[in-house]
C-alpha cells in the first residue's frame, strides 16, 4: 500500500470538523482549478454528521458541484436504508446542489435497468472529467462501497456499475460502482471510526493479499488517500 495521510481525531466533534474542513478545501480547490467539483459519496452511519456539516458550509459554490453515489441499496429512495435518503436528510437538506447535478441510481426501475441507467449517467458525468474526491467508508469485513470481499473479476472489469449481493446485511441487493471508478479519482477520502475499524485497518496493513481481499489497498496504491480516523 502506498503512503496515506492520517487525520487523527480524539472526539466526535473533532472528527467531523477535520473531515469537513478537508472536504471543503478539496472542493474549493477543484472549483478554482477546473471550474467544477465532481464528488462521489458513500453511505453508512459514519459520514452522516460529516455530510450535515459539509452541507451547512457556505464557502462552497454548490452550483458548481456534481454529486454521485458510490453505491446504494436496491430500495426506494425514501427508504431509511437508502443512501439517497441519508443524503437528503443531511447534506442536501442544506446544500443547494441543482437537481440535475445529483447523479443517483433510479431504484424505482427494475434492477437490471437501474444498473444500466446509472452506468450511462456516470459515463456522461465522467465525460466532464474524473472525480475530484470520492468519500469512502470500509466495513469490518474490508468492503468498500458495495464491493464485498473476495471481489469477483467483474469488480475490476470494463463496467462502471454492477449489481452486487451480500448476505451479511439486511438489504441483499446493491448497486455499486466498480474499482476502475474508485481508482480514477484525483483524491480518495476514507472515514473510519471505532475499534472494529481500527482492527480491520491494521489487519489490512499487515496483509500480503491484494485488491480482491482489500479493495482499499488497491485504491490507496492508485490514488492519493487521506484517512480520517477516530479510535
Amino acid at each position: 500500500m502506498s503512503e496515506v495521510t492520517l487525520l487523527r481525531a480524539g472526539t466526535d466533534g473533532t472528527f467531523v470538523e477535520q473531515a469537513s474542513a478537508y472536504l471543503i478545501a478539496g472542493m474549493n480547490q477543484a472549483i478554482a482549478d477546473r471550474g467544477v467539483c465532481i464528488m462521489g459519496l458513500s453511505g453508512g452511519s459514519t459520514p452522516g454528521p460529516v455530510y450535515h456539516a459539509l452541507g451547512s458550509d457556505r464557502s462552497v459554490d454548490w452550483s458548481k458541484v456534481w454529486l454521485f453515489l458510490t453505491d446504494d441499496r436496491f430500495v426506494p429512495p425514501d427508504d431509511p436504508n437508502s443512501n439517497q435518503f441519508l443524503l437528503q436528510s443531511t447534506l442536501l437538506r442544506h446544500a443547494p446542489v441543482p437537481e440535475a447535478r445529483r447523479i443517483f441510481p433510479d431504484t424505482k426501475l427494475p434492477l437490471a435497468e437501474c444498473v444500466d441507467s446509472y452506468e450511462q449517467r456516470l459515463k456522461d458525468l465522467f465525460g466532464k472529467g474524473s472525480p475530484d474526491i470520492i468519500i469512502l467508508g470500509m466495513g469490518e469485513d474490508g468492503h468498500i462501497a458495495s464491493l464485498f470481499p473476495p471481489l469477483g473479476n467483474e469488480a475490476f472489469g470494463s463496467r462502471l456499475v454492477i449489481h452486487t449481493v451480500t448476505e451479511e446485511f439486511s438489504v441483499r441487493d446493491r448497486i455499486s460502482v466498480t474499482m476502475p471508478v474508485l481508482t480514477r479519482s484525483r483524491k480518495s477520502f476514507l472515514l473510519l471510526k471505532g475499534e472494529g475499524k481500527r482492527r480491520t485497518w491494521e489487519e489490512m496493513e499487515k496483509s500480503t493479499e491484494g485488491g480482491k481481499r482489500w479493495p482499499a489497498k488497491e485504491i490507496a496504491a492508485k490514488t492519493p488517500m487521506t484517512v480520517a480516523v477516530q479510535w
